[in-house]
């Protein structure tokens, strides 16, 4: 495999809580450039520890390399715009006072050009479906609105990777079908962590399986993933 093809490369992560917990353990994973891959596992397997990972937020024993670029202090900034990472629960990743605002928190803070910054919002929320809440209050938005509206903020960074933690949790049958919609028709390299597996098998191309911190089954068949549960 070549390393151009190589989105993410991860080599020997372990990674352990400051109480002692050791929460990942000897992670080796490549995730390959335009592949949707499914993270599933029980609560506490290590899902969204792993996922805090590939942006630096956490940082463990092991090498990460994001688009090529090994993950250290130096080039936290060129990774992190590189890779979006939406969040479980909206409400921590929408902190301004309008729409318009939190989607183009992400492009100001990359010092890009107030006309780029205008297109690029317009173009995630039309990505999204939310364009007609460009001036809304993002706190007076539905859960499954505020979902759209965290991708969007992350879409506007034009990431090469989206990386979403538990993108189905707490939407209705109607939001969670439209979500994978959205999610479907988003042509970038994709990591999804969920217990949702109807959503991972519709959205994923391969599925690995984390437990206890460790990688205990990767290429699954959705088969196999429903099994361990």
């Amino acid at each position: 495999m070549s390393a151009n093809n190589k989105a993410i490369e991860i080599r020997d992560l372990h990674y352990s809580y400051p109480d002692g917990t050791q929460a990942l353990r000897d992670i080796n994973l490549d995730v390959l450039k335009g592949e949707s891959v499914g993270i599933i596992g029980p609560n506490g397997a290590g899902k969204s520890t792993l996922l805090l990972h590939l942006n630096g937020i956490l940082r463990g024993s092991g090498k990460i390399k994001v688009m090529g670029t090994e993950i250290q202090d130096s080039t936290l900034p060129l990774v992190r715009s590189r890779i979006g990472l939406v969040f479980q629960d909206p409400d921590n990743q929408l902190f301004m006072p309008t729409v318009f605002d939190d989607v183009a928190f992400g492009p100001i803070n990359m010092m890009l050009p107030k006309k780029e910054v205008d297109a690029f919002v317009k173009q995630a929320l039309a990505q999204v479906g939310m364009s007609d809440a460009i001036e809304r209050t993002s706190h007076h938005l539905s859960f499954g609105e505020k979902k759209r509206v965290s991708i969007a903020s992350v879409l506007s960074m034009r990431p090469d990777i989206l990386v979403l933690d538990e993108p189905s949790s707490n939407l209705d049958p109607k939001g969670r079908k439209e979500l994978i919609a959205l999610l479907k028709g988003i042509n970038k390299t994709k990591i999804i962590a969920s217990h949702d597996l109807e959503l991972v098998t519709a959205l994923c191309s391969r599925y690995i399986f984390l437990d206890k911190g460790a990688l205990v089954k990767e290429n699954s068949t959705p088969q196999d993933l429903a099994d361990l549960f």
